[in-house]
């Protein structure tokens, strides 16, 4: 991926609020000629160093599934918040439109760990992640022997994350009445998650308040 300076994040906190926020990766393996592709949910751990870890499962009817037995390398991709910046938005049309996103692309070295065992933990790690945010949680557990069932059908992974790649492309330094009109675009389009990113965005360049 092209990773100008300008849009590279300047925290890696940042990557890891994408990938908490936004969990759905496309995970990209390849052999020869053939390539596959599984949007797959998936949660990122990190040891006391820092290194990361993305945890994770495959259906055991997707045949990306019999390509990582042979080639555990592959590429998994995150999108974060997007959306088309318009220059009909502006008071001042000499400015082209663009396309602002956040996007991070880790190289890993997956591992199938094929237990029932295993199965059950990796449903567990992601149902825990993304029922976080609600007042009542629910809990895998609450299956009962569906569980078990359930997990059958599934082989759990670990992904090493090897190298990582990021592009936060929120601002090209316009000037204030260019920001301001983008703004008021988005809030009059519905585009309030790419509004939140520009400005967190834009108080992280800022720095701490002197």
């Amino acid at each position: 991926m092209n990773t100008p300076e300008i849009f590279r994040p300047r925290h890696a906190s940042e990557i890891d609020r994408l990938i908490a926020h936004h969990p759905l990766a496309l995970v990209i393996s390849s052999e020869g000629t053939q390539i596959e592709a599984s949007p797959l949910p998936l949660v990122l751990q990190r040891d006391a160093r820092g290194e990361g870890v993305l945890i994770g499962h495959f259906s055991r009817h997707n045949p990306q599934l019999a390509l990582i037995r042979r080639q555990p390398r592959a590429l998994v991709a995150f999108s974060g918040a997007q959306g088309y910046i318009s220059t009909s938005w502006f008071r001042d049309r000499r400015y082209a439109p663009t396309w602002n996103y956040e996007a991070v692309h880790l190289q890993v070295h997956i591992t199938l760990e094929d237990s029932p065992e295993a199965a059950a933990a990796a449903l567990d790690t992601l149902v825990a992640h993304v029922e976080a945010p609600y007042p009542r949680p629910w809990h895998a557990s609450e299956m009962g022997a569906r569980k078990a069932q359930l997990a059958q059908h599934i082989v759990a992974f670990r992904a090493r994350i090897l190298d990582t790649q990021a592009q936060f492309k929120l601002g090209q330094g316009d000037p204030p009445e260019v920001m301001e009109d983008t703004y008021a675009g988005l809030e009059r389009y519905g585009q309030h998650a790419l509004a939140l990113a520009m400005r967190r965005r834009e108080r992280l360049e800022a720095g701490p308040a002197t």
